[in-house]
Order: C-alpha cells, then sequence, then structure tokens
C-alpha cells in the first residue's frame, strides 16, 4: 500500500474548493460584537505602487532589507511583476522583474521575492502554461538576479504541463548562500486529460504534494523532491531556518476530510515524515485557502495558524524549543473573529509576534498585530495596522521585521505598507 493510499485520496475539483470556500465564509465568518481596539501607532510609509495593485509579499532578505513585490496591470493589458527595497522609510524606485500577458494572477496565489547575503535576488510568478482548459492549468517560473534587479535570468520551473491543474503556493526562505523553497504540486501532470471527456471532472486529478527544492547563489538547483504526497489543495505554504535546518509548514489533508496544520524538518540532510502541529480536527470537505505562517530563531519556534474546528473560527498559535520537533499546547491569540491569513517573526528575547486580518463588521476588516511573551499563554492587546475589507480584496497580509520596526503590508485600493515599532506592541 503507497502512502497515498494510506491517506484520503478525496481530492475536490479546485473550483468546488473555492466555491466550497465562499461557502465557509458566509457560513462561519458571521459578525460578531466589535471586540476592543487600540490607538493604531502604525506609520504609513508611501509606497511606489500603481492604483489595482494586487498579488503581493513581504520579504526580509539576508542582506537585512525590507522587499516588497507585486503585480500591476499595464496599458496593454499585459501584466509586470514589480518589486522595491526599504531604505529607512522609504521604498527604492520600483524596478520591473518580468512582463507578459499570460499569468495567472490571483489574489492568494502570489509571487514572491526573496535577497540572499551577497544581494543576489530570487523571485517567482505563475505562468499560464498555454493549453490550459477551465480556470486553471498553470505553473511556477523562478528567476534570479545577480545586479540588483536589473536582468533576470529563469533558472527553475514546474507544473508547466498542467492542463487543469497547478504548481504554486511558493515560500522562499535564504539559507548560506542559497535558498529553500516549499510549494504544491500536482502527483503528475494532467495534460492526458487534453484526450479524456471527463478532463478537469475527475476528483483524484487534485490531489497536491508539498515539494521541496533548493537553490544556490548561481542559480543551481539540487535537493528537489516531494516531502507529503497529500496536501490541502489551495492553502499558502510557509518555511524558515532554525539553527539546525529549514522547517516547513502547511495544512494537510488527512483521513476523514481533516486539515489541520503539519511540519516537516530537514534533519542532517533528510526531510522527516509529516508531523501535526496540533490537533484541531478541523473536517472541511474542500480547501478554505488559509494557510499558516513559520518563523524561527536559532531552535525556538512559533507557528501562527487559522482554524474552524467545531464551528469556531480562531487563530492559534503553537511555539516550539526543539527546532520544530515538539510544540507546546496552542493558545488563541484572535481578538475575537479572525478571517486568518497570519504572519509572524520571533524576537531576540523569544516573545513572538503575529499579524493577521479580524473581521470587525460586515464587509469590514482590520489588520492587526500583536504579542506573544516568550513563556506565556496570554496575549498582549493588539494594535490596529490598518483598516480594509474582511475577504479577498485585501489579499494576504504580510510582515517582516527589520531592525527595531515591523514592515507590514496589505491591500485597499491598490498594495499599501505601514511600519510599527516592536516596542509599541505591548
Amino acid at each position: 500500500m503507497t502512502a497515498l493510499d494510506r491517506r484520503s485520496r478525496v481530492g475536490l475539483h479546485t473550483g468546488a474548493v473555492l466555491c466550497c470556500t465562499a461557502l465557509l465564509a458566509t457560513a462561519v465568518f458571521m459578525p460578531r460584537a466589535r471586540a476592543q481596539s487600540f490607538a493604531a501607532t502604525a506609520t504609513p510609509i508611501d509606497t511606489p505602487t500603481a492604483a489595482g495593485s494586487s498579488a503581493y509579499a513581504l520579504a526580509a532578505g539576508a542582506d537585512g532589507k525590507a522587499y516588497l513585490v507585486w503585480i500591476e496591470n499595464a496599458a496593454d493589458k499585459s501584466h509586470v511583476l514589480r518589486f522595491s527595497r526599504l531604505d529607512g522609510h522609504t521604498w527604492s524606485a520600483p524596478r520591473d522583474i518580468a512582463r507578459a500577458s499570460n499569468w495567472f494572477v490571483n489574489w492568494a496565489d502570489h509571487p514572491s521575492l526573496t535577497a540572499l547575503a551577497d544581494g543576489t535576488l530570487i523571485a517567482h510568478w505563475l505562468v499560464n502554461t498555454g493549453r490550459k482548459q477551465g480556470a486553471y492549468g498553470y505553473g511556477i517560473h523562478v528567476a534570479r538576479s545577480s545586479d540588483q534587479g536589473a536582468t533576470w535570468t529563469k533558472t527553475f520551473e514546474d507544473g508547466m504541463r498542467n492542463v487543469t491543474d497547478y504548481a504554486g503556493f511558493l515560500t522562499f526562505a535564504p539559507a548560506g548562500t542559497g535558498a529553500d523553497a516549499i510549494y504544491l504540486t500536482p502527483v503528475a501532470p494532467d495534460e492526458a486529460n487534453l484526450t479524456n471527456e471527463h478532463a478537469g471532472h475527475d476528483e483524484g486529478a487534485h490531489i497536491k504534494t508539498l515539494a521541496a527544492v533548493s537553490f544556490g547563489a548561481d542559480g543551481t538547483v539540487s535537493g528537489q523532491q516531494v516531502v507529503d504526497p497529500d496536501v490541502c489543495s489551495c492553502c499558502m505554504t510557509d518555511i524558515a531556518h532554525t539553527s539546525l535546518g529549514p522547517i516547513a509548514v502547511y495544512r494537510d489533508h488527512l483521513p476523514g476530510e481533516i486539515r489541520d496544520i503539519s511540519i516537516v524538518r530537514r534533519v542532517d540532510g533528510r526531510w522527516t515524515a509529516p508531523q501535526q502541529v496540533a490537533r484541531d480536527g478541523w473536517q472541511i470537505p474542500g480547501c478554505p485557502t488559509n494557510g499558516p505562517a513559520v518563523a524561527a530563531r536559532d531552535r525556538q519556534v512559533s507557528v501562527a495558524w487559522f482554524t474552524a474546528a467545531n464551528d469556531t473560527p480562531r487563530l492559534k498559535l503553537a511555539r516550539s524549543s526543539d527546532a520544530g520537533a515538539t510544540f507546546t499546547a496552542p493558545i488563541v491569540i484572535d481578538d475575537g473573529n479572525p478571517v486568518g491569513w497570519p504572519d509572524v517573526t520571533v524576537l531576540e528575547n523569544g516573545d513572538t509576534l503575529v499579524s493577521w486580518l479580524e473581521r470587525r463588521g460586515e464587509g469590514i476588516g482590520e489588520v492587526l498585530v500583536r504579542r506573544i511573551a516568550a513563556g506565556r499563554t496570554t496575549p498582549g492587546r493588539p494594535i490596529v495596522v490598518a483598516q480594509s475589507v474582511s475577504g479577498r480584496a485585501t489579499g494576504v497580509p504580510h510582515m517582516v521585521r527589520v531592525g527595531d520596526e515591523v514592515i507590514v503590508a496589505w491591500r485597499k485600493d491598490r498594495v499599501m505598507t505601514a511600519a510599527v515599532p516592536v516596542g509599541a506592541i505591548e
């Protein structure tokens, strides 16, 4: 019996997944009484993004700088992938990474960028395969730049033989002279469905695996492998480095349609078997498009995630002091009505900062950030970074630590950013 046979193989077509997500939003995220909020101490940063910009991500590079990457619509109806680097509270003039009219642009499955210690940049974005049937049929392109983003060379791709399926949800973590990444990809390309009258309707055709790949500073690719053969099909992934090696978190797909958070670790050069971070028991017959976040410092690890087990929306945090081998019991850190989409960072003293989107009323959302002190189970009071909408139009908020501040990105009518002093987060 294979690993796939041992686990639930009920893989929903992605269209059904998104429908299920919409139903979940209606059923679970009903407005509650407004929770107490506190005066914002965030400083807005003038962000060089155009109206309508979307599909964004923040990253803290190994060079100590914050980077923002996003997509804009061009006048000729093509798309442009751009990035900028933050110096103080000033974003640099944006530079183009790529431009084309055949991309897959989506609120959840966004591009990303990382910077290595020597200034090498690595970015990814999503490209339609050219033979798609339906809404998907796309894969991943990865490119690198050794001249501060002036020119880019493609170094890797996956999923470019898909027809109705896709590869995506990639995240980077810089390490040493290179970077590691994880992403979702099908068990096998579905190009055979081109001649299948049931193309795109085979429930088993959209099972996703979690794949890991490593990149050298020179663009070389090594260590590409599947580390979990059956995972939730459209939730964001995250990866971080501990003093013992990289760790990756993701929403798993377990028997009985349980979609809890799992972790894999690379120990002595080999990825471990998947292990659950916590047992929420969230049973849902589709992907909620709401993935976990992880941060690490030495052997200290923090994982934040959304769950709606027992029809109760919660944002949770679990911590580890042994590089992700074991975790403390999770604690609830939301403000009463979370939408989810967390990000997380670990401070030098072991405290954890978490950002997320909270629902405040019909269609109203707030991007919040709060501190959970090391060794404590009661979070500090939240700081309001920004007000936006409580749905997909906000995109997936991001937070990175740079010096004595955290930088937060979100979307309103365009991609926006703000800085919050670490010391102001109680």
